[in-house]
C-alpha cells in the first residue's frame, strides 16, 4: 500500500510538512515545533495523508496508511513496550511518527532506536503543542486546493477548511455544526451516544432519537461502510458514526438525505470535529440542592453515565468495582436515564449495563446505601442488558428506622451483633434460622447441614450474643439489628436468607464489602 501511494502524485509528503512545524514564524506555537529525531532522506519523501492520534500498546487497527501519528506514551512501561509500538505503527503503514514530551519530559531513547530500525522518521512534539493543531494543520495542508503549488480550491474544499480552522481556533461545536447546517442548506444534528442532543436544533423526538442511535449502532456493528439511512416520521436522514475506541462510546452525526454533492468530505470533517470536542469538552456544572446517587458496575460504564447525565448537573469518579455519581435530583431523572442508556444496548457486546439510583429523599450515606439496594437488585434480574433501578420501600419496619441517623443505626448494631460480624458462618446461619421461623428442621434443610450442626450454631449464638432467641424481646433485637446491618450494608453485605427472611435467594455464602467470607 505504502508504495503504491509512494508512486501516486501527492500533495504532501513528510519534508513538505516540515517547515510547517519546525521554525516557521505561522507555526501552531511561537517558538515551538517538530523536531526531527530520526529518518532517512529516502523516508522523508513519504505522502501523508493525515493524522492518526493513538495510545494503545497495539495500535495498528487504528493507524491510517501514510498518516503521521501523534502519541503521548501512555502505552510505554519500558523498552519493549517502544519496539511492540513502534513495529506496529510501522507495519501498518505509517509515513512518520509523532512523539509527545508532556509526559516524560523528552522522547526516551529506546523509542528512537526502535524508529531507526524500523525506518520511521520520529519527530519530538513539544509540551506546549497541542495534537488537535498537528492535527487540524496537516488536514489542512492535504486538503484538495491546498497542498504545496496548488490553487484555491472550491467552495466545499473552503468550508471543509473552516472547519479544520476552527476546530484548530477552539471555536465551540454548535457555532461549527450551524456554518455547516448553513453551507448545505439543511439541518445539522450531533447526537452522543446515549442520543442526547449536543448541538443542532432541538427538533427530534425521543423515538426518533431511539430509532437513530439503534440504527446506527447496528448497522456500525454489521460493518456497513460509510453512512446508514434512517427513516423517520419527518423523512430520511443520513447517519454518520464517530468512531471510538468503545463502541458505546460512538456519537452521530446527522443530516437530512440528499445532502448536496461533496457534502461526504465537509461532514467527515466536521466528525472530526466532534470526535476532539467529545474528548476536550468542558464538565457539566456541579449539583447543588438536592441530588441522588448512581451506581454502575464496572469501570467502563463510568462514559456512560456521564454522557447520559450530560445536561444534568452531575459529578461523576471511579469507584472499586465501578462508577458513582451524584446527579441534580430531578422528577425524570430515572425514566431520563433508563432511556438513554438503553440506547447503548447494540454496542454492548456481551457486557450488560447495570445501574441503581437512589429516592431522592435520601441524604448521604442513605442515599449511598440506596443506591447499592438498587443496584443489587439490577443485578438480579435476568431478562434485560441494561437496567436502571431506583431504590423502593421495604414495607418494613427498616422504612421506619431509615429515619435514624446512619450512626446511631450503626451504632446500634454493632451493640447487638458485633460479636459475630466477622464470622461469615455463624451470620449466615444466623439470617437463615430467623428467615426460617427459627425452625431447626428448615434452617438445617436451607443450609444443607444436620440438625444437631444447627443447635450447635444456635447455641453458640446465643452464646456469643449474650441473647436467647427463644425470647420475644432478645429476637426482636437481633432481627432488627440483622435487618439494619443488610440495609446498610447494600448488595456486598445482603445475606442468604430463606423466603420471607431478611436476606435473598438460596442459602449460600455471605458476602460482606464484596470479599467472601
Amino acid at each position: 500500500m505504502r508504495a503504491l501511494l509512494e508512486t501516486t502524485e501527492v500533495r504532501v509528503r513528510v519534508h513538505d510538512l516540515l517547515p510547517r512545524y519546525d521554525g516557521d514564524p505561522a507555526g501552531p506555537a511561537a517558538g515551538a515545533g517538530l523536531r526531527m529525531l530520526a529518518g532517512r532522506p529516502t523516508a522523508l519523501q513519504r505522502p501523508v495523508t493525515g493524522t492518526s492520534t493513538v495510545d494503545l500498546l497495539d495500535p495498528g487497527r487504528y493507524v491510517g496508511v501514510a498518516h503521521l501519528v501523534l502519541t503521548g506514551l501512555a502505552w510505554r512501561r519500558g523498552g519493549d513496550d517502544s519496539e511492540r509500538f513502534v513495529a506496529a505503527v510501522a507495519e501498518a503503514g505509517a509515513s512518520a511518527l509523532g512523539v509527545g514530551e508532556g509526559l516524560l519530559g523528552e522522547v526516551p531513547a529506546d523509542v528512537v532506536r526502535a524508529a531507526r530500525r524500523h525506518e520511521l522518521p520520529l519527530f519530538a512534539v513539544p509540551a506546549d503543542l497541542p495534537f488537535h493543531e498537528i492535527s487540524a494543520r496537516v488536514a489542512a495542508a492535504v486538503a484538495p486546493g491546498t497542498g504545496p503549488g496548488s490553487g484555491a480550491g472550491s467552495a466545499g474544499d473552503g468550508a471543509v477548511l473552516r472547519v479544520l480552522r476552527g476546530l484548530a481556533e477552539g471555536r465551540p461545536l454548535s457555532e461549527q455544526v450551524e456554518d455547516v447546517s448553513a453551507h448545505l442548506g439543511r439541518p445539522v444534528r450531533v447526537l452522543s451516544a446515549t442520543g442526547r442532543l449536543v448541538a443542532g436544533p432541538a427538533t427530534l423526538s425521543e423515538d426518533e432519537a431511539d430509532d437513530v442511535v439503534r440504527s446506527g449502532a447496528r448497522a456500525t456493528a454489521r460493518g456497513a461502510a460509510g453512512p446508514g439511512l434512517v427513516r423517520l416520521a419527518g423523512g430520511a436522514v443520513q447517519v454518520r458514526a464517530v468512531a471510538a475506541e468503545d463502541p458505546a462510546e460512538r456519537w452521530w452525526v446527522l443530516t437530512d438525505a440528499g445532502a448536496p454533492a461533496g457534502a461526504g468530505a465537509l461532514l467527515d470533517a466536521l466528525a472530526g470535529a466532534v470526535a476532539v470536542h467529545r474528548r476536550t469538552a468542558a464538565p457539566p456544572p456541579a449539583p447543588a440542592g438536592r441530588v441522588v446517587v448512581v451506581l454502575a458496575e464496572g469501570a467502563w460504564s463510568a462514559q456512560a453515565l456521564a454522557d447520559a447525565l450530560g445536561d444534568v448537573p452531575h459529578r461523576v469518579q471511579l469507584t472499586s468495582g465501578g462508577t458513582t455519581a451524584v446527579a441534580q435530583a430531578r422528577p425524570d431523572l430515572v425514566a431520563l436515564l433508563r432511556r438513554r442508556l438503553s440506547r447503548l444496548e447494540p454496542s454492548l457486546g456481551a457486557r450488560r449495563l447495570l445501574v441503581g439510583v437512589s429516592r431522592g429523599e435520601e441524604e448521604g450515606e442513605d442515599a449511598v446505601a440506596g443506591a447499592r439496594r438498587a443496584l443489587s437488585a439490577a443485578h438480579d434480574t435476568t431478562a434485560d442488558r441494561v437496567v436502571v433501578l431506583e431504590d423502593t420501600r421495604t414495607g418494613t419496619v427498616v422504612d421506619l428506622l431509615r429515619a435514624v441517623p446512619v450512626p446511631e443505626r450503626t451504632a446500634f448494631v454493632r451493640s447487638v451483633l458485633d460479636p459475630v460480624l466477622g464470622d461469615g458462618e455463624l451470620l449466615t446461619t444466623l439470617r437463615v434460622h430467623l428467615g426460617h421461623g427459627c425452625s431447626p428442621t428448615r434452617t438445617a434443610q436451607a443450609l444443607h447441614v444436620h440438625q444437631n450442626t444447627v443447635r450447635y450454631r444456635v447455641a453458640r449464638l446465643e452464646e456469643l450474643l449474650g441473647r436467647n432467641l427463644r425470647e420475644v424481646a432478645d429476637l426482636a433485637d437481633v432481627h432488627v439489628a440483622l435487618r439494619l446491618h443488610d440495609d446498610l450494608a447494600g448488595p456486598g453485605g445482603r445475606g442468604t436468607g430463606g423466603p420471607g427472611g431478611p436476606g435473598r435467594g438460596a442459602a449460600g455464602p455471605v458476602r460482606h464489602g464484596g470479599a467472601p467470607q
